[in-house]
């Protein structure tokens, strides 16, 4: 039973970014589970509510996690995935009613419990919460969460505390109080602990590429290049993982305005056959997924997405925004502008279209595969504002609650 189980499972996984009309599988699964599956098997549970967690859209979580017999639902395993799950699609107060019920609490529960706060810009709930963990609980996962909660709210002083009194440091520790350093600019500390790393250990990608996205973050180029030189040193062999690397570089220097360099460093990609990750966003409406690419005029209501898109654009411009071109990482083309390239990102575009007909949302969910750019999180605050509308944004490392007010939960620091 349980093969079966993971291969379901595995095909939802591979449809999630990847296949279009992926909702046919997700929203039939249910059928599966009542007609192939043994009320007595766990399993499938177990990797439905995985899989769930990785869509992350709240609504078709909800429907599903309704298939799951209730005596189920009692079962710590269960219950764990669930805090997960719901910390994942930014349904906190589900995952802390989950939290204060389960009947086996552990340490996967506990530290389920701190990511999703993480996630959700809850940084101090999840610093208070590690710390009232039973210390037998405590590994390497635990330090990580909370490490990395630390990291999205900018709490550099009780993350080196937390870091420092920890006895045995792996390299994935290490990684993240790098990538919770970076993130501030304390690029200084961030490489002193590269150092200190290495004086005992081979060099970490994961490490370089936390230092050099930090580096992105503050446009700083030399520091970029810097490292990235750093990286084809160390990790020659690493070709295919050095287009990641290579596009960061890319990205900082089309953020400067050095769309010359950016333009070179994207051509030598291009010759290599290297493919960029292509950014995609996904969202529900009607029971329905719906996929996102940027540009995309695949949907059949993409004439009608456009319209409301450019409708959406006007109120911004009345409203004061004004597009920054420095989140465009290559040349505009002929009939390109600024305010054409950005509009087109792949998470407007879902906006867009829970708009057209003249709906009046009062939630928008949108999961990305990418980080979401500077200039579309400034955009989503004023939309869930003039909308208002609250949307809920998981990008490619936290989730963004922005609210009717204009602000946003993870206060403009990501």
């Amino acid at each position: 039973m349980a093969p079966k189980a993971i291969d379901i499972f595995n095909n939802i996984h591979k449809d999630e970014f990847q296949r279009e009309n992926n909702q046919d599988k997700i929203l039939n699964l249910s059928n599966k589970m009542k007609n192939e599956f043994s009320r007595s098997d766990i399993t499938i549970y177990l990797c439905l509510i995985k899989a769930l967690a990785d869509i992350g859209i709240f609504s078709i979580s909800q429907s599903m996690v309704q298939q799951i017999p209730s005596s189920y639902l009692s079962d710590y395993r269960i219950q764990n995935s669930l805090i997960s799950m719901w910390g994942k699609t930014g349904s906190m107060d589900e995952a802390e009613r989950i939290f204060k019920t389960v009947s086996q609490l552990d340490h996967i529960g506990y530290t389920a419990m701190i990511n999703s706060y993480g996630l959700n810009g809850m940084s101090m709930q999840a610093v208070e919460l590690f710390r009232k963990m039973p210390k037998e609980f405590i590994d390497e996962s635990a330090y990580v969460c909370v490490l990395n909660a630390c990291s999205h709210s900018g709490l550099v002083a009780i993350a080196r505390s937390i870091f420092n009194n920890i006895s045995i440091k792996t390299d994935i520790i290490y990684t993240t109080m790098i990538d919770c350093l970076s993130r501030a600019a304390v690029f200084d500390e961030a490489q002193q602990l590269i150092d200190q790393f290495e004086h005992d250990h081979m060099p970490v990608w994961s490490m370089y590429m936390a230092l050099l996205s930090g580096a992105r973050n503050e446009k700083n180029a030399n520091l970029s290049q810097n490292i990235f030189d750093r990286m084809k040193k160390h990790f020659p062999e690493l070709k295919s993982s050095l287009v990641s690397a290579s596009i960061l570089l890319s990205n900082v220097y089309a953020s400067t305005g050095d769309h010359e360099k950016a333009s070179n460093i994207r051509m030598e990609l291009e010759k290599s056959g290297a493919k960029k990750k292509v950014g995609l966003s996904i969202t529900e409406i009607d029971g329905k997924i719906l996929q996102f690419r940027a540009h995309d005029q695949s949907h059949p209501r993409s004439a009608d997405i456009y319209i409301e898109a450019d409708r959406i654009s006007q109120e911004l411009i009345e409203y004061g925004h004004k597009y920054d071109s420095s989140w465009i990482t290559r040349p505009l083309q002929p009939d390109e502008t600024i305010e054409s390239v950005l509009c087109g990102h792949s998470e407007r575009l879902a906006i867009a279209a829970h708009f057209i007909d003249n709906r009046k949302p009062k939630i928008i969910q949108i999961t990305k595969n990418l980080r979401v750019c500077g200039d579309c999180h400034r955009v989503t605050k004023i939309i869930a504002a003039l909308r208002q509308c609250e949307i809920v944004v998981r990008d490619a490392n936290r989730i963004h609650h922005f609210y009717t007010n204009g602000q946003c939960s993870c206060n403009d620091y990501f």
